[in-house]
Parts: structure tokens; C-alpha cells; sequence
């Protein structure tokens, strides 16, 4: 019975990653921007250290284009297609990763619905680097754990290492998984103050000044590694300004964010799917915390659920990094600087209910939670299927494919994307009034026998001549529509 609900779980597990990989991969994605097809366009000629960090910046790690690019050069695939088979590998490696410390077939369920389909608000965890991020520090935890649970000295340094290499990545990916170190180091000091009170958990110093070296080791590899790959990239001025807000700057991120939450519980957001998600959970955590439920939620000793304390403890850590972020603030606390968050407070408390004390309310609270992770997850996904079934973007901007080698010049928003369903034939860069990501792709767009400017988010109308780069452009014939846009030809009259 229990080897036949296993099966079950897991595949439920699968089918939500599947029509999670058919609606959010880069490849089927109906609302598909330039930030995403920029992975998309590195992975052809990916090389290093140029393509080390995000073109233009000095942060966001490459570790999708990297990947892509050697399954490209083996196979042949289209970019799109490995671009997005390699990002949903991650995010399951991460998944896979996690279940080691979910340990039933409901927890796992839930989270696998959180993690694939996450609520409208957070949607940006599987668009963009955040859910790589969450990914990656679960694996280095998970080798963590593993080094912890055996008894061979070589096998302990194995998998020490290993995570070590793991977080390395991470902080390559994104600077933010220097949070979750943080956190994983105050749960280790209270997880040892802790033991040394138990006798039956006593620990000792003893044997640790091996695996302490190696830690360290790593630790010093790691940043001269980082150090270097910000040396060679691009420089960006505002992101050394300082990584506190100013006390006005934490205040607005404050407003920002109960202004948007306000939103949802009035029904005022984008989705009143997620509105009713939004009032069941609060009606839910108001029932668990009633004086009448509060035995029936005691927290279980930090000695013997570790990984309960570490989840809550990074999503505290990060949730009060991203509002005292000055960069969060400049960008108007958007919501995807709080998706990481949002995913460890949801492990943390299926961590929380996975541990609930046998009685009558145990199945309804669970029951409960599962149906309103479910109205969460439908939240983000809802309006792709109903009242029609929206196509890809990758398909709606595909008949770009059939003009041939094409420069294009375009605003950011509408540029790198409208080369991702042929990088190799399609070369883009945004005007030279906008954030030009790669200058090398500029002279690629000069050098196509014919290009374009697309006039949407940037012009009102085509004009007859306009400088872009130092180049003076004439127009030829009339604009058209194709692919969801405005095009008209133009030649260079004068370099």
C-alpha cells in the first residue's frame, strides 16, 4: 500500500513539472521578455570570462548559458529548447534535493506545487535567477546533511566539499545566497549551544580541525574565484554605492509592500484568484495560533530539526535584506526581490505541519493548506489557459525566423527577445538611448545585410532618417506588422 502512494506522489510530482516546463520555460512562456532571452542569446557563443557574469553588469552569474552552451555544441538543439531544459534540470535538482529533508508524500505534493507553480506575485521565482538560486543552496544543503550522516572520513570530506562547491556557485549566481550562509551559521552556533545541553546529542571538538580546514580551504579558493570574475566584468557604478538603504529608502520599501498586499486582500491586484488564496491563509494562521491550537503547534527542539530553524531563520535574514536593500529600493521593491523569501517561509512551515502532533486537526489544517496552495498556484497560471489558451511568445515571434539574416534596433523590452527564436541569424541590440547590454552585438546588427527598427515602446512614428550608434539611417519602403510588431526596413547612408 505504502510502495503504491509513493508512485502515486511521484507522479503527481511529475506531472506538475511538466505542465509547470509547458506553461513557465522560456520556450513556452507567453509573456517571455528580454531579460530571459538574454540566456538565450549567450548560449551560441558563450565563451569566458566575457559571458562570466550577465551581459552588462557584474553580478548574476552565467550558470544557465554555461551549461547550455556545451549541450548546444553537442546536439544542435535550438537555443530556446536546451536553454529550457537545462533551467527546469536545475530547479528539479533543487526539488530533488529538498526532499531529503520533506519527508512525506503531503509536504513533498505542496512544495512541489509551490516550487513549479508558484502564486502570481511570486511567478518571477522560475523566471529569472531566483529559483536557480533556491536550487542551489538546497543542494549544497543537501551534501551538507549527507557529510553529516556518515561515519567514513574520506566520504565526510566528499560531501563537505561538494557543498562547499555548491555554495561557491551559488554566490556566483547571486550575491543573496551570502544570506543563506549567514543563516546556515547562526542555525550551526544555536544548533551547538543547544547540543552541548543535551547529553544524548553532546558534541566535542575533537576531529573537527580536518573538516575546519577544508571549509576554510574552500572558503579562500572561493573568493579569490569571485574576486576575479568581478575584475573582468563590467563594472556598474551603482551597484558599489552602498548596500544599505537610507532610513527614508526602508520606510518606502515598507509602504511599497503593505500597499501591494493591501491590494490583494481588497481585490485589487492582478488576480482575485490570488486574493482568495491570500484571505484563506490568513484565516488559516489566525485559527493555528488561536490559544485554544497552540499545543497543538509546539515547535520541536532545534537538536532535532535543524533544517525547521535554518528555513526560518534565512527567510528573517532575507526578508530583512531585501527591505534595508538600497538597490531594492531604486528598483521599487519589486516583487521579485521577495520570492526567495517566500519559498523558504513556505518549507519552513511544511516543515512546521509535517511535524504536527496526531489529532482531529491535523488532516483538516493539512487538507486546508493543500487547497489553498492550489487556488495559489492557479493564481499565476489561470489566465494562460482561460478564457483562451495564450500561445508562446517564442511562437508568436518566430516568423522573424523566415527574413533571413536581419539586424534589428529596438527598445530593451522588445530587442534581445526578438532574436531567441534564431540567435545566430537575428542580431539585436537595444537603441542607443537604452540599456545597451552587449556593445559587441551592436556591431553585429551593422554588419546583417538588412535591418530593422522596431518602433513599439519607442517611437511614435518611423522617421525618414535617424542616428543610432553614429550611424545615419535612411528609411526604406513602408512598416509592416509581423511577429506582434511594428518593423520597417532602413539602410546606413553614413558611417
Amino acid at each position: 500500500m505504502r510502495i503504491s502512494s509513493e508512485i502515486w506522489i511521484k507522479a503527481g510530482i511529475v506531472l506538475i513539472i511538466l505542465f509547470s516546463f509547458y506553461t513557465y520555460s522560456e520556450n513556452f512562456f507567453p509573456l517571455l521578455n528580454s531579460d530571459m532571452a538574454v540566456n538565450i542569446l549567450m548560449t551560441p557563443s558563450f565563451s569566458l570570462p566575457h559571458d562570466i557574469y550577465f551581459w552588462g553588469q557584474d553580478r548574476s552569474g552565467n550558470l544557465i548559458p554555461l551549461l547550455s552552451h556545451y549541450f548546444y555544441l553537442m546536439s544542435g538543439i535550438k537555443p530556446v529548447v536546451i536553454v529550457s531544459l537545462v533551467h527546469y534540470f536545475i530547479l528539479a535538482a533543487g526539488f530533488w534535493a529538498l526532499t531529503r529533508f520533506v519527508k512525506t508524500g503531503y509536504g513533498r505534493i505542496v512544495l512541489a506545487l509551490l516550487w513549479f507553480l508558484p502564486p502570481l506575485h511570486f511567478r518571477e521565482y522560475l523566471l529569472i535567477l531566483y529559483g536557480v538560486q533556491v536550487s542551489l543552496v538546497v543542494i549544497a544543503l543537501n551534501f551538507l546533511d549527507r557529510s553529516f550522516k556518515t561515519k567514513l572520513q574520506w566520504k565526510y570530506l566528499l560531501w563537505l566539499s561538494a557543498s562547499c562547491l555548491m555554495f561557491i556557485i551559488g554566490v556566483w549566481v547571486s550575491d543573496m545566497v551570502l544570506v543563506s550562509i549567514l543563516a546556515l551559521l547562526v542555525t550551526g552556533v544555536l544548533y551547538f549551544l543547544s547540543a552541548r545541553k543535551d547529553p544524548l546529542r553532546s558534541l566535542s571538538w575533537r576531529g573537527a580541525m580536518v573538516p575546519s580546514f577544508c571549509v576554510l580551504l574552500w572558503a579562500v579558493a572561493g573568493f579569490l574565484v569571485l574576486h576575479y570574475s568581478k575584475s573582468v566584468s563590467t563594472i556598474v557604478q551603482t551597484y558599489d554605492q552602498g548596500l544599505l538603504a537610507n532610513t527614508s529608502s526602508i520606510f518606502m520599501n515598507i509602504r511599497i509592500v503593505i500597499e501591494s498586499v493591501v491590494k490583494v486582500f481588497l481585490f485589487s491586484s492582478e488576480s482575485g484568484i490570488e486574493s482568495v488564496f491570500a484571505w484563506g491563509l490568513l484565516a488559516l494562521m489566525i485559527f493555528l495560533f488561536l490559544p485554544v491550537n497552540r499545543k497543538s503547534g509546539t515547535l520541536q527542539k532545534i537538536t532535532e530539526n535543524p533544517w525547521f530553524y535554518f528555513f526560518l531563520a534565512e527567510a528573517l535574514f532575507t526578508l530583512a535584506s531585501v527591505l534595508s536593500s538600497r538597490w531594492v529600493a531604486a528598483n521599487g521593491a519589486g516583487r521579485r526581490y521577495f520570492t526567495t523569501f517566500f519559498m523558504s517561509a513556505c518549507i519552513c512551515f511544511v516543515l512546521w505541519l509535517e511535524n504536527l502532533p496526531k489529532n482531529r486537526l491535523q488532516l483538516p489544517l493539512k487538507s486546508a493548506f493543500l487547497i489553498l496552495v492550489i487556488t495559489a498556484s492557479l493564481s499565476g497560471c489561470f489566465r494562460f489557459y482561460y478564457p483562451e489558451i495564450k500561445p508562446s511568445r517564442i511562437r508568436v515571434i518566430s516568423a522573424l525566423k523566415y527574413m533571413g539574416n536581419i539586424g534589428i534596433i529596438a527598445e530593451y523590452w522588445n530587442a534581445y527577445m526578438t532574436a531567441s527564436p534564431d540567435p545566430l541569424h537575428i542580431k539585436v541590440t537595444a537603441h542607443d538611448k537604452d540599456y545597451v547590454r552587449n556593445p559587441d552585438l551592436v556591431n553585429e546588427v551593422f554588419g546583417q545585410p538588412k535591418i530593422y527598427l522596431i518602433k513599439d515602446g519607442w517611437l511614435e512614428s518611423f522617421p525618414d532618417t535617424i542616428v543610432q550608434f553614429g550611424r545615419t539611417l535612411k528609411k526604406q519602403g513602408r512598416s509592416f506588422h509581423l511577429a506582434d510588431a511594428w518593423l520597417n526596413r532602413y539602410t546606413v547612408v553614413r558611417k
